[in-house]
């Protein structure tokens, strides 16, 4: 799930995440915890969880955040080859291991 996705997800009454928590767990949508209609807590289901620790970690490295950003700037100058392209290009090469 996208972050906007995260930031779209369904608000629910702290009473009614109690009575219903096993079919909401069971839905695996994220969900938005309210107290008399103030968001409390956010529930996220465990993988996306892990995906969005892995983003954290991976912006506290400042040598892949660089790495991304210029990566970024090859893209949009063009200086950058389609993946289909260089597969194409491995599976034509001589000798190559399967």
């Amino acid at each position: 799930m996208s972050v906007a996705g995260l930031l779209k997800a369904k608000h629910v009454g702290v009473r009614e995440l109690k009575e219903h928590l096993s079919g909401f767990l069971k839905g695996g949508q994220p969900l938005v915890a309210t107290d008399h209609g103030t968001p409390t807590h956010f529930v996220v289901p465990y993988g996306e969880m892990i995906e969005i620790v892995e983003m954290l970690e991976e912006l506290s490295d400042p040598e892949l955040v660089r790495r991304v950003q210029e990566a970024r700037s090859a893209q949009q100058k063009g200086g950058w080859v389609p993946a289909s392209r260089l597969f194409a290009k491995l599976r034509r090469r001589p000798g190559k291991r399967e």
